[in-house]
């Protein structure tokens, strides 16, 4: 394999605290019960389990985020403040500080990292003014601007193509085992990031060490 020459590092979950953390702060937030919160998960139950739910088609740029969060309220009043910018949600999460220093460390040895996250197209003035404006981060591709998701073969040929970059040039780094089972497959170096961040991390420094 070749040097890394560009780091894919996955948004929720990688950068940011993890899955779990994300939803006891936004719930803690609202101060939803256990009954509350299981209802305005319903909404939300066929994330998982289909490539067309309507989360899905919003992380496309299918439909208006505006829609989903209609839907969502329609489900269980309320649910789209799950998605709230302006709170603790799925897409205003907190850093892992140590993250936040691989990131730097990266810069700082000059190799080229974009953020390659689904999400929303309301979350990109977040996402560009929190690392791209930063300069912790050097691009974002946003799954609802290029139309494709991961880990659907459309969103990495749009990155290798706008990389001009062989996968094994590619470092993916995300918190998903789809995503990072399907980097694998293009031939890309692959790091799976857990609830503890710090294996991820000295791994991720010992292939970008040149």
């Amino acid at each position: 394999m070749g040097a890394i020459e560009l780091v894919l590092m996955d948004w929720a979950g990688t950068v940011t605290v993890p899955m779990h953390q994300m939803m006891n702060a936004a719930v803690v937030h609202l101060g939803w019960s256990n009954d509350e919160l299981g209802q305005a998960l319903t909404g939300l139950s066929d994330y998982f389990t289909t490539d067309d739910s309507i989360v899905h088609r919003a992380e496309r740029g299918q439909i208006d985020d505006g829609e989903l969060m209609e839907w969502l309220d329609r489900q269980y009043p309320g649910a789209s403040a799950l998605f709230d910018l302006d709170g603790p949600s799925f897409i205003n999460a907190s850093d892992r500080p140590e993250m936040v220093d691989a990131l730097w460390w990266l810069q700082d040895h000059e190799v080229e990292v974009w953020m390659a996250t689904n999400n929303f197209a309301s979350a990109q003035e977040m996402l560009a003014g929190r690392y791209l404006d930063s300069g912790l981060v050097n691009a974002i591709v946003n799954s609802a601007l290029v139309g494709a998701r991961k880990p659907d073969a459309a969103y990495w040929d749009i990155v290798l193509d706008a990389a001009e970059l062989e996968p094994s040039e590619i470092l993916l780094v995300d918190d998903n085992v789809a995503n990072i089972a399907a980097g694998q497959a293009l031939g890309m170096a692959t790091v799976l990031v857990g609830d503890d961040a710090v294996p991820a991390i000295v791994e991720i420094k010992s292939l970008c060490t040149r």
